[in-house]
């Protein structure tokens, strides 16, 4: 087989042709995502785009890496791409992105592999079935434009896989965020939001919490006792460090009261939600 082009156009262009593998079912979701990775970071980087975490091993060659896994397939890519992203930096990425391939890789995560930006309640509703969406935009050139707040489309998939770490990484830490985002997911269906959701302010914000925050629950409800607060003192045409009315402060706490009852995690967190529940 001849090798693949190492040029940054060239290796852009490429993820088209693997686009059409994965398509085609000669290779998995996260095979197709794990070869996303390496060729977006060969074309952003260029030589540079991995340095080897052990002196044992050998420099990367980005020719040779590119040729080696445009033949492979199967179990046999799945390994190669897992030794890589396993013994190998890789440049301007934190450790918990190659982490995160490797377990999609193994299947450990649920992760889904989308074609397109899915939005606020469809990624709320993924993870509130334990499972986080990671978007592959593989049109050449777009793939190079800017992708919602990220400057192209690897960078939008590393902050996917960022937020996928931050998802799965600590078993109880997942299990928590799971049990929240139903509960969220719930009280939409509900509408206990729905009045708050017409301030387009608190609408923006809320959509962050459904979609883009993965951290500790009581960081999710720290947060969402704070934009509730900041809709209710808006509304009443009052400054940020007023004071709630009794009436603001008693639908607060109402959906609070609804929001974590039962809470089924430890004391900290009963007593946490509670306090939240409680008038400013």
């Amino acid at each position: 087989m001849m090798a693949p082009s190492t040029d940054a156009a060239s290796c852009w262009a490429a993820v088209a042709g693997l686009a059409r593998r994965y398509r085609d079912g000669e290779i998995d979701a996260a095979s197709f995502a794990a070869l996303y990775f390496v060729y977006g970071q060969a074309a952003a980087h260029g030589p540079r785009f991995a340095a080897r975490r052990y002196r044992a091993d050998p420099r990367p060659d980005q020719p040779r890496w590119l040729a080696e896994l445009a033949g492979l397939a199967g179990a046999g890519l799945r390994a190669r791409l897992l030794h890589y992203l396993t013994r190998y930096h890789f440049l301007g990425v934190i450790p918990n992105v190659p982490i995160a391939l490797r377990a999609w890789l193994r299947g450990e995560w649920d992760l889904l592999l989308c074609d397109y930006i899915p939005g606020p309640a469809e990624v709320l509703h993924l993870q509130a079935q334990g499972r986080r969406p990671v978007t592959l935009i593989t049109a050449y050139p777009r793939l190079l434009q800017p992708v919602l707040n990220k400057p192209h489309a690897l960078a939008f998939m590393i902050h996917d896989l960022e937020h996928a770490y931050k998802f799965f990484h600590d078993p109880v830490l997942h299990a928590e965020q799971r049990d929240f985002f139903g509960r969220l997911t719930q009280a939409l269906t509900r509408g206990d939001f729905a009045g708050y959701l017409r301030d387009s302010i608190f609408a923006r914000k809320f959509e962050y919490l459904m979609s883009d925050m993965n951290t500790h629950v009581m960081h999710s409800l720290h947060y969402l006792r704070a934009v509730l607060i900041e809709c209710e003192l808006r509304r009443a045409g009052k400054q940020p460090r007023d004071s709630l009315s009794a009436q603001a402060a008693a639908d607060i706490a109402a959906v609070f009261a609804v929001l974590a009852a039962d809470w089924p995690f430890d004391a900290a967190a009963d007593l946490g939600a509670a306090r939240f529940a409680q008038a400013r």
